[in-house]
């Protein structure tokens, strides 16, 4: 059994109860992968034609933000971001906890918002289906929510290839 994404319908948490009792495997529907698609071909069109900087994307961060990151860059300075995020000690997030984070982290991108890359969403979702799951540690926060290590940390290894599962 497979639950496809829609971002037009509310993910519920009786639903997601249902997704994790019966074991069903995770998909994209056609408007969340068009979406995801959209919102991330709008972003390449803005780095290839807007004049001004976008942080983040094509600045440093922080107290960096005025550092421009050239073309060639842009890939290693996400890549970057991520390796310094993963920074979690102590004990294991729970296995069930770490493949909720991936069912909800799919989720979210799939309202198509986050610029993300379709084989991103894609690679968390074959996590999910195939039982790798990320080692998240429950210590170590960044930034305001504290959400940036944990978060880091399951990315790691779907795009990345590294870090522990």
């Amino acid at each position: 059994m497979t639950y496809t994404f829609n971002p037009n319908e509310k993910l519920t948490l009786d639903k997601i109860q249902e997704i994790i009792d019966k074991k069903m495997t995770l998909a994209l529907g056609d408007e969340a992968t068009r979406r995801i698609e959209k919102c991330r071909n709008y972003l390449n069109q803005k780095m290839e034609t807007q004049k001004e900087p976008i942080y983040g994307v094509t600045t440093g961060f922080g107290s960096l933000c005025n550092i421009s990151i050239s073309k060639e860059q842009l890939s290693q300075l996400q890549k970057n971001l991520v390796m310094s995020h993963a920074c979690g000690v102590g004990d294991e997030v729970p296995s069930e906890v770490v493949r909720l984070m991936l069912l909800l982290k799919a989720q979210n991108f799939t309202f198509g918002y986050s610029g993300a890359q379709l084989q991103t969403v894609q690679r968390l979702i074959d996590c999910y289906n195939d039982d790798i799951i990320p080692i998240v540690y429950q210590q170590g926060s960044l930034g305001a929510s504290g959400d940036l290590c944990p978060l880091a940390n399951l990315m790691l290894p779907a795009i990345l290839g590294m870090g522990e599962v």
